[in-house]
């Protein structure tokens, strides 16, 4: 009877690519509610997916590899002769032996049905085949098992599957974003964690995020995704004839050919998605010479288009639990920065200053974890802080900020020349919020905002 062709059941490549999917599929299956709620994002998680996959993936070649001496005997004994392939079975008793049980493959069985018809190479053969399909199943599930128990301890190795150091913390907020974040640094998450608590609970903080996310300029309008572009960037969609060149990106929508092949051959797919999360697939770059249309030259006033420049009173009367609450709101405004796409300056006064830029959460948050942790102390004088707000409002991209101040405001007066240049700012599109802490804040600052929260019970 002709011989069936037997083959190893996974390359190497392939159990490559079984590993990349089954790390996918479980980062799916148990984040699927962070991911629903935007506390993980689909592309950060196939980032830290691939970055795991490039450090752990090469332990496979040594599980892959342990049985290719057996496969190796295998096709070397393949095709041989009834006659020959006894003799084999002869020699290979006890290695079989060591190998497999006695109801896994009962090796005497095939001998002695192959010995008790030695004058029929037909019958012979069949019995042959019996053994070979055997084996073949058994070391197929024996490399599959021993493989798949290395993949499983791989994926219950990353960090971000980890149940015990993973995203579950001790007080189960299994959706934070900060956590996320910081998912490589907990022990910075833990500094920030009673302030993610407070944030999230606090009446006033809610409200003053629910106002500048919504609507930053107190009047419910929508988010321009033009604002703060020069009339000279805006222009229309370029066609397909206005190729300028190849880059390299990750727009699926302008990939050159070439890359098409990848996304569609199964065994270069991975190459694929790596590339793409690395913003490195070769796409066309086009740009349009046209000119701007009248629609564009409007002004685009859309609410939420300027940045955030947050002032914190870190003077020793603000210690306590005025000190918890404004760092709080301060991480609560900085988290906005994903959301709304703005910046947000950081104004920390004393007697002096200290300033910080948050532009991207993720890559600037050990910083403001840093900025958190300083103690509040020394007296109070916020005129330098609003001396650098104005310096900064002086530039066209901040002329649109929020601005909030955090202080307990016991502080002289509102001098008539910084009171002259907050009513400029306003009248340029600046608005002012306070957060307000004690019984006796000096009244001048907190009649120059739009709106203002007292928390007068500390």
């Amino acid at each position: 009877m002709p011989t069936i062709k037997r083959t190893r059941s996974i390359r190497l490549d392939d159990l490559k690519t079984v590993y990349l999917e089954e790390l996918r599929r479980r980062c799916t299956e148990q984040l699927s509610e962070a991911i629903y709620s935007n506390t993980i994002l689909p592309h950060e998680l196939e980032k830290e997916i691939w970055d795991y996959y490039r450090r752990s993936s090469a332990s496979l070649q040594e599980f892959y590899s342990k049985y290719t001496p057996e496969w190796e005997v295998f096709y070397a004994n393949e095709s041989l002769s009834p006659a020959e392939f006894l003799n084999f079975l002869y020699r290979m008793r006890s290695a079989f032996s060591r190998r497999y049980s006695l109801a896994e493959l009962d090796l005497s069985y095939y001998i002695e049905s192959m010995e008790g018809c030695q004058n029929q190479e037909e019958k012979q053969k069949q019995f042959q085949e019996f053994f070979l399909d055997r084996w073949h199943g058994l070391l197929t599930q024996k490399e599959y098992s021993y493989q798949f128990h290395h993949i499983e301890s791989l994926c219950q190795g990353f960090e971000v599957l980890d149940k015990e150091h993973g995203m579950k913390t001790a007080a189960q907020m299994a959706g934070s974003r900060l956590r996320w974040l910081l998912l490589n640094r907990p022990e910075l998450y833990r500094k920030l964690s009673s302030y993610e608590k407070e944030m999230e609970q606090h009446r006033a903080i809610k409200e003053l995020v629910k106002l500048l996310g919504r609507h930053g300029k107190g009047s419910k309008q929508s988010f321009d995704a033009l604002s703060g572009m020069n009339i000279d960037q805006l222009v229309h969609s370029s066609s397909a004839s206005d190729i300028a060149g190849i880059i390299q990106g990750d727009d699926l929508n302008h990939l050159l050919p070439i890359e098409y092949c990848y996304l569609m051959d199964e065994s270069l797919y991975p190459v694929f998605m790596q590339r793409f999360v690395e913003k490195r697939l070769q796409v066309f770059d086009s740009r349009s010479i046209e000119e701007p249309s009248v629609l564009q030259r409007k002004k685009h006033t859309a609410a939420g288009q300027g940045p955030f420049i947050v002032c914190v009173d870190t003077s020793g009367s603000m210690q306590g639990r005025r000190e918890h609450l404004a760092k709080s709101a301060l991480l609560a405004v900085a988290k906005l920065t994903e959301t709304t796409r703005r910046k947000c300056y950081v104004i920390n006064f004393a007697e002096e200053v200290q300033c910080l830029l948050i532009q991207d959460l993720k890559a600037d948050l050990p910083m403001l974890v840093e900025f958190l942790n300083h103690r509040f102390d020394g007296g109070t004088d916020i005129r330098p802080a609003m001396d650098e707000a104005f310096r900064l409002m002086e530039y066209h991209m901040w002329r649109d900020s929020d601005v909030l101040m955090i202080s307990d405001f016991e502080m002289p007066p509102l001098s008539e020349q910084l009171q002259g240049r907050i009513s400029l700012q306003k009248r340029r599109g600046t608005h002012f919020y306070s957060l307000v802490f004690g019984t006796l804040p000096e009244r001048s600052y907190l009649n120059i905002c739009q709106k203002y929260w007292e928390i007068a019970y500390l």
